[in-house]
């Protein structure tokens, strides 16, 4: 029974739709990431799509984290995304004191130089000894920070 009790209703799933919305501050691409899997999980099921390109960054990840759920039941997924929501809501309350110059934040990748600077986000691809191939660890890097 603690169980059922547990398990967000339709109706608390559409309230963290909403929330989200009502975010003041951005969550990242990873934590976009979850909730648009938990979200397609809690909507569709299991992944049932076909895998996107190579090429196709953005879908690529999208895919890759909403085909990681497996057979996440839906019932889960909608629990989960309300539980994310709520914790992402109380730690943007928590931390509503922002610091100057945050909007211009440097992240940190190994192969990547990222800058971001009065709105443009710059990324160059650093690696110099294989002369800026591309492998897969550099592409769902780069389909990630690309979503900034």
């Amino acid at each position: 029974m603690s169980g059922i009790a547990m398990r967000a209703s339709q109706e608390d799933f559409e309230n963290a739709l909403n929330q989200v919305k009502l975010l003041k501050k951005d969550p990242g691409n990873e934590v976009k990431l979850k909730l648009y899997a938990l979200y397609k999980q809690a909507t569709e099921g299991p992944c049932n799509m076909p895998k996107p390109g190579v090429f196709d960054f953005i879908n690529k990840a999208k895919w890759d984290a909403w085909d990681a759920l497996g057979n996440l039941p839906k019932e889960t997924a909608r629990q989960n995304y309300v539980d994310l929501v709520s914790s992402l809501s109380s730690s943007s309350e928590s931390s509503n004191q922002v610091q100057p110059g945050t909007d211009r934040k440097q992240q940190e990748y190994e192969n990547l130089v990222v800058t971001s600077e009065d709105g443009i986000t710059k990324i160059t691809l650093n690696r110099p000894t294989k002369k800026n191939a591309i492998n897969t660890q550099e592409t769902v890097t780069i389909t990630v920070v690309g979503m900034i």
